[in-house]
C-alpha cells in the first residue's frame, strides 16, 4: 500500500522554514524570500521548498528607495538559500516534531515566473492595442 503525503507535515515544515527565515537567519540575499508552498516526501526524508523574491524592476522604479539598499539577484538568493541550508535544518529538528528530519531543497517557485511572463505578455497586448487606438 502506496502510502501518501500528509499536507499537515508539509505545512508545519512551511511555518517553521518561513519563521526561522525571518527571524533567526541574518544573510541578508535571503532577506526578501517568502516560501509558497514545501512538498515532503511520504518518508520525511526530502522536503522541497518553493520560493520566491521581490522582482528587482519592481522595486527600482520606486523613487523612494536609495542605491545602497539593492535586492539580491536570484544567483545571489540561491547561494544564499544554499549555505543557510544546514543551519535551517538543525532549527527545524528542534521546532518540528518529526521522527527525522528531511534533507532540505528549495526551488525557485516555476508558478510565479508562468505568472511574470503572462503579465509582461498582457502589457504587450495592452500596449499594442493603445497604440492602434491612437491611429
Amino acid at each position: 500500500m502506496a502510502r501518501k503525503r500528509n499536507p499537515r507535515t508539509a505545512s508545519l515544515v512551511r511555518s517553521a522554514l518561513a519563521d526561522l527565515l525571518e527571524t533567526e537567519i541574518q544573510d541578508p540575499r535571503v532577506r526578501f524570500v517568502t516560501l509558497t508552498e514545501v512538498d515532503v516526501t511520504p518518508d520525511h526524508e526530502v522536503a522541497t521548498a518553493y520560493y520566491t523574491t521581490l522582482d528587482p524592476s519592481i522595486v527600482s522604479r520606486d523613487p523612494r528607495r536609495s542605491g545602497g539598499d539593492q535586492l539580491p539577484d536570484p544567483e545571489d538568493v540561491a547561494a544564499g538559500l544554499e549555505s543557510v541550508t544546514p543551519r535551517l535544518r538543525t532549527l527545524l529538528a528542534r521546532r518540528v516534531p518529526l521522527r527525522t528530519t528531511p534533507e532540505l531543497r528549495f526551488r525557485p517557485d516555476p508558478v510565479a515566473g508562468t505568472a511574470t511572463r503572462v503579465e509582461e505578455l498582457l502589457r504587450g497586448l495592452e500596449q499594442a492595442s493603445d497604440d492602434e487606438d491612437d491611429r
